[in-house]
């Protein structure tokens, strides 16, 4: 269990010892190690030994470093080497500077631009010396703070997740990072964002490298907690700087409080402006009346994030795979090209009468690797988008104002991309429940027939009937569509499809290792349809043929028994 204050093996705190005086170098070893810390010792001398610490602070994923000032000429009155070693280390280690310089006034002048800085004199008593590093150690550090985690088993969810997984044998990174987040908290209560009813089996949309938390700090408002790999929460503070801070309409948005970042995670907390009683979309679609969820997205799309349609430019003669990709990072090469072989009969129960295409092969034939690129327009616009706005990143208050979280991937991008992305999420939520294949494939038919993206009417959705939660959805996916189609100023349905094409097999390919699943299945067949449905732009849709669904059922139930023996 990760508890490390009632472990009889909790981590001590990793201190590196950067001293080119040898003798000195074990001395403070021997000191520290006294003292409670696990010291690292980087060896070497001048330029080697300034390689070696940097090596043995990312190799040890030190929490603290005690640096001396003079690293090359002990006699150089304006050696700064170790001052400089300091800066280079970064923001993930916290530096304290050793000093036998008897020259205050030119140790404040070398200091000034470091007012962060701790600073221990050699002249020090180890009274002092232990009091300054144990001060600095507990704002870097959970275990010297000793902070108290009120449900630790929190943590250990945390560590076994694969974002834990990823801190590797120092999963003490994850508690200071909490205890960076906040510096003078005394205790910590971590809450998941969402606790669903008993009776949901909704499934969510996977994070397989980031936890979101509520966390309450001492008596005080939780706030939101984004946990991640060191490097998405650096994007994720650069968007929020660039895209985000002072530029959402009336200010509703979360309000990033405080980040950091260590060697291998990073966090960011986030505080609300308004209510904090809020839920995710996911849940709150679950809940609660069509108003009230056509209300809270007429909130997010018309009125918080407005200012960035109305800042629109329009692009000419642009790939839609290429604004996608550039968004998703690589996603074709990681994800794509590393999915397996699928037999379309296998993917699809109506391949075998009607064969709609393989939707991973036309994607590459057709836009990826092809010289003549099906997804290139020659008009378009862009705007800032959030990137990943499905139904866990969108929060909803009691007031029914819906904000956004996870701005990682928050940049210009297609100005359909959250519409087609919330739909699309909806649309997924959905196969948890896929029992009536009939009114599914229904769905299908009803949200690819469009030319120009609008709202259903009345009459389109009551013909798929005797489904409670399909019937919802297209609801909620009309509303969608409205917004879109007024908020965009787009009305061409292609660019619509298209990004529910690439939505979708994103969503199935981004776990290629875990295939097969039967959500990967159910996700691919929606994505066969719509190449179905792009290819036959100009021609009566759905097929005549499709429209006497019961020739699928059989199949479709001797389909999901096949899945369910390969589980």
């Amino acid at each position: 269990m990760f508890n490390i204050f009632l472990h009889p093996g909790k981590p001590k705190p990793r201190i590196l010892i950067v001293e080119n005086d040898p003798k000195a170098r074990i001395s403070y070893q021997a000191l520290l190690m006294y003292w409670g810390y696990d010291p690292v010792l980087a060896i070497g001398t001048g330029t080697t030994l300034l390689t070696n610490a940097k090596k043995q602070a990312r190799e040890k994923r030190c929490a603290l470093a005690l640096i001396d000032l003079r690293l090359i000429d002990d006699d150089d009155e304006q050696d700064i080497s170790g001052l400089k070693l300091a800066d280079e280390l970064g923001d993930s280690l916290r530096p304290v500077i050793l000093s036998g310089y008897d020259n205050t006034n030119l140790l404040r002048s070398m200091l000034q631009k470091h007012i962060d800085l701790a600073f221990i004199s050699k002249n020090d008593d180890r009274d002092t010396f232990q009091e300054v590093l144990d001060a600095e150690a507990a704002k870097a550090t959970a275990v010297k703070r000793k902070l108290v985690f009120e449900n630790p088993e929190a943590l250990d969810e945390i560590v076994n997740s694969s974002l834990g997984q990823h801190s590797g044998e120092y999963p003490d990174q994850i508690a200071d990072v909490f205890a960076r987040l906040f510096p003078n908290a005394k205790k910590l209560r971590l809450e998941k964002l969402e606790l669903r009813p008993a009776s949901s089996n909704i499934s969510t949309v996977p994070r397989p490298n980031s936890v979101v938390l509520k966390v309450y700090e001492d008596d005080f408002e939780p706030y939101l907690v984004k946990l991640a790999r060191a490097e998405k929460i650096q994007k994720e503070v650069e968007n929020y700087k660039t895209h985000i801070f002072r530029r959402l309409t009336d200010g509703f948005t979360a309000r990033l409080e405080r980040s950091s970042v260590l060697w291998d995670i990073g966090g960011v907390s986030y505080s609300y402006i308004g209510n904090f009683d809020v839920k995710t979309f996911s849940r709150f679609y679950e809940e609660n009346p069509i108003a009230d969820i056509e209300e809270s997205l007429i909130s997010f799309f018309g009125v918080t994030w407005s200012r960035h349609y109305e800042r629109a430019k329009e692009e000419n003669n642009i790939s839609l795979f290429k604004l996608y990709s550039k968004v998703w990072g690589g996603w074709y090469k990681k994800s794509v090209v590393a999915f397996p072989f699928i037999d379309p009969v296998e993917l699809n129960p109506i391949h075998k009468d009607f064969n709609p295409p393989n939707p991973i092969e036309w994607l590459k034939t057709k836009i990826a690797e092809s010289s003549e690129d099906f997804s290139c327009i020659n008009q378009t616009r862009v705007a800032i988008t959030h990137g990943d706005l499905h139904g866990d990143n969108l929060l909803v208050d009691s007031k029914k104002i819906a904000w956004v979280i996870d701005f990682e991937r928050c940049g210009e991008g297609h100005i359909l991309q959250d519409f087609i992305e919330l739909e699309a999420d909806i649309i997924n939520r959905l196969e948890a429940h896929n029992q009536n294949f009939s009114a599914y494939f229904k769905m299908y038919t009803l949200i690819l027939k469009q030319k120009k993206i609008r709202g259903f009417e009345k009459t389109e959705i009551a013909a798929i009937s005797g489904n409670a939660r399909i019937e919802k959805a297209l609801k909620i996916i009309s509303t969608l569509r409205s917004l879109a189609a007024q908020h965009t100023k787009i009305s061409d349905a292609r660019e619509y499809l298209l990004g529910i094409l690439f939505n979708t097999i994103f969503r199935a390919t981004v776990d290629h290792d875990k295939f097969p699943h039967k959500n990967q299945y159910r996700t691919l067949m929606l994505a066969s349809v719509i190449c179905h449905r792009l290819d036959h732009w100009d021609v009566p849709w759905p097929p005549p043929e499709w429209e006497n669904l019961s020739v699928f059922e059989q199949k479709n139930t001797n389909h999901k028994d096949q899945d369910t023996k390969s589980l």
